[in-house]
């Protein structure tokens, strides 16, 4: 009907760079497969290094005070207990640089993904990232919880990127490394498949704060309060006070062991010693930028710390891992975000440059809004589309590609924006189709549903649709193609 179902190469390379954060594998290269082996062996490493070190003090020390008789075969000995220390510092930093392999290849498929040659195709770029992740989730099934998890990661830092180069642009950003790094005529990369060294040094730290901000819940002790000790509770339930604090904290100093020591400075490859200082010297700032993202998202006070909470409060609404979350309840995130800052949990200025470039429907929604004719006048009945756009010029009124045109399911839809009047989102817009009579709607969403087992759930005036099974045929994946 829709021709073959399946991911588009776009959509498989989204699909990749989830899988490689977050999966279970035979061969264990996720990212967070990573940190859980690094977690569980953390202690039995740590331990290991310091018994070689202290056999290899105590056999120079025994060398010093040897008879000269003895000192060949301490020699000897000496030898020995420093290869076994050698060998485990390599084997150890041969598995640190696996992880920063993993990483790093991440945050720069993100930013290959997300970000373009300049502005316009940046805010394209991250439409279509943003909009794809959330049109991968069915939004319901038993597995829906860990899935949205999965979803979140990438999610929260394209947002965040977004939010950086607004707080930019309004001049709000007193980082000094940020400031230093921020060349406005080289923030993109002119090399097609390179980065710019604003995007190495600052967009990366962003996404990779991103990306670990959860993943201390990967140590043994916060599994141990997520699954319990048979590993059988369901992970995702609502948790008690004390627990859900204790899991906090250990989530917080568990990711920052993961970034410092898990992870850990990018070594020097070359010859050059001033080079190498230099290197040296940057990817300190580096880490120490990175870690100031995760501590100060804690209880932001710089606007910085907002960069990473902001966006977080955000998804976990629209990738919600609560029982009963409903698809109707995504436009609320922002909702949610306005509460936080008026709370003071977030900076309610930079909340409401936030929602700009959201705007109050997540890219990827589904919109149900009502035509008009030449005259501009309502037609008698509605039609589908999906919100693709970042930076609405009202927040309220999204700017969608059409999925369908006089009921029909196409792959060439307009750009439109949907204002208030014509959304069915909202309840003063449903009562306009009070006055339409019960079969009327009943044809039209006979029209616009693949059987009668799907109808039966719907609404006859649908505030919403669901486009997960429209994305799921191939030809209906470029919803961010160019032309009209």
């Amino acid at each position: 009907m829709h021709g073959p179902m399946g991911e588009s190469s776009y959509t498989k390379e989204v699909s990749n760079v989830i899988k490689y954060i977050h999966s279970d594998t035979p061969v264990k290269d996720s990212l967070y497969e990573h940190a859980t082996l690094y977690f569980i062996d953390a202690d039995k490493d740590m331990a290991k290094k310091k018994q070689l070190t202290l056999q290899v003090k105590e056999a120079r020390q025994a060398l010093v005070e040897a008879s000269s008789k003895d000192k060949k075969k301490l020699e000897i000995e000496l030898q020995s207990a420093e290869y076994l220390f050698n060998e485990e510092i390599k084997i150890q930093k041969i598995a640190q640089q696996k992880r920063q392999e993993r990483v790093y290849q991440l945050c720069e498929s993100i930013i290959r993904l997300s970000e373009g040659s300049d502005y316009d195709e940046t805010q394209t770029n991250s439409a279509k990232i943003l909009g794809t992740l959330l049109l991968l989730s069915p939004h319901e099934g038993a597995k829906l919880a860990g899935f949205h998890q999965k979803l979140k990661p990438v999610y929260k830092a394209v947002l965040a990127l977004r939010l950086l180069d607004k707080l930019i642009e309004e001049e709000i950003i007193t980082n000094n490394f940020i400031l230093q790094k921020h060349q406005k005529d080289e923030r993109y990369s002119e090399e097609e498949n390179d980065i710019s060294l604003f995007q190495r040094d600052v967009c990366v730290p962003v996404i990779l704060a991103a990306l670990i901000q959860d993943i201390g819940l990967q140590h043994p002790s916060a599994q141990l309060i997520l699954k319990g000790a048979e590993g059988d509770l369901d992970e995702y339930r609502v948790l008690e006070n004390d627990a859900r604090i204790a899991l906090l904290k250990i989530n917080y100093q568990q990711s920052l062991n993961y970034l410092i020591h898990g992870l850990g400075l990018v070594i020097y490859r070359g010859n050059s010693r001033e080079e190498k200082k230099l290197f040296d010297e940057n990817e300190k700032t580096r880490l120490q930028f990175t870690k100031s993202l995760l501590t100060d998202s804690i209880k932001p006070k710089m606007a910085e710390g907002n960069l990473l909470k902001i966006p977080q409060i955000y998804a976990s609404v629209v990738f919600s891992t609560k029982k009963g979350s409903n698809l109707i309840n995504l436009p609320k995130a922002t909702l949610v975000l306005e509460k936080a800052a008026q709370m003071k949990s977030i900076n309610a200025e930079f909340t409401q440059y936030f929602i700009g470039i959201v705007g109050h429907f997540p890219q990827g929604f589904g919109i149900t809004y009502i035509p008009k004719d030449r005259e501009n006048q309502d037609l008698e009945h509605y039609e589908y589309a999906i919100v693709f756009a970042l930076n609405p010029k009202n927040p309220f009124v999204p700017v969608c590609r059409t999925a369908t045109r006089h009921l029909t399911f196409n792959s060439v839809g307009k750009r439109i924006a949907v204002p208030i009047e014509s959304n069915l989102y909202f309840a003063t817009t449903r009562k306009k189709f009070s006055t339409i009579s019960p079969e009327r709607l009943e044809a039209i969403l006979k029209k616009l549903s693949s059987n009668f087992e799907e109808r039966k759930n719907l609404d006859l005036i649908p505030s919403h649709w669901n486009p997960y099974g429209y994305f799921g045929f191939k030809k209906f994946q470029n919803l961010w193609k160019k032309g009209n």
